[in-house]
């Protein structure tokens, strides 16, 4: 067995060593909150996840959610986050903001660590279901954070703290997550933090804008 794959048994007193106290709702969208939240917290045991901010008009699809959950900000910052990996960066030429759906797992870890989180990923021997591979889980898995690959769906996890799309981006207690049945096919432990990277502001142009700028060029050329 490889070390990047984790032995699955059964644990009698499962939340003695994976407690984590719910955190407190967090009011209001805004930037700028997750460093100083994250601070508190960089040796990453008993990490708390933060309900989701959706300051957007449209749905937040579930890569975006489960790494919000995690890194403090909100959906429209991860989400350029994901951009700036998915597009390389540097395009604002576009006459709306490209949708983040669909999200692998190499887009997974690179958006993390855009946000200073680096970690490890994990192959789960047997596909468990969720719940059985909550109650299985030893060391670390249990009380650093995780973002865990189901069937085609991402879902934050940290100690016995669950956040998803299907919980509508609110952290719930793991025993009362949704899709509890589902099968876990891989993991990505965190187990470090340091000072973030960039991540675009903007992804497009408004419209007059862009016109101005084509006026500009057409002048100049």
């Amino acid at each position: 067995m490889s070390s990047n794959t984790l032995s699955l048994f059964r644990h009698d007193n499962r939340r003695r060593d994976a407690r984590i106290t719910p955190p407190d709702r967090l009011k209001s969208a805004g930037t700028g909150h997750g460093k100083p939240f994250i601070a508190k917290h960089v040796d990453l045991e008993n990490f708390p996840l933060r309900d989701v901010v959706n300051d957007t008009k449209s749905r937040a699809y579930c890569g975006p959610t489960a790494v919000a959950s995690i890194v403090g900000e909100p959906i429209w910052w991860v989400r350029n986050a994901f951009r700036d990996v998915r597009l390389r960066a540097g395009r604002i030429d576009y006459t709306r903001a490209p949708a983040i759906m669909g999200t692998d797992d190499s887009e997974v870890q690179q958006v993390l660590a855009r946000f200073g989180f680096t970690g490890q990923w994990h192959t789960i021997p047997g596909s468990p279901t969720l719940a059985a591979f909550l109650d299985a889980r030893e060391g670390r898995m249990r009380t650093h954070p995780c973002v865990i690959g189901v069937t085609h769906h991402w879902v934050a996890v940290s100690g016995w703290q669950f956040c998803d799309t299907f919980s509508k981006g609110l952290v719930v207690e793991a025993d009362e997550a949704p899709g509890r049945r589902k099968r876990v096919r891989e993991v990505f432990l965190i187990t470090a933090w340091k000072d973030p990277a960039a991540v675009s502001r903007y992804y497009y142009l408004p419209a007059r804008v862009k016109s101005a700028y084509a006026s500009k060029v057409a002048r100049t050329a």
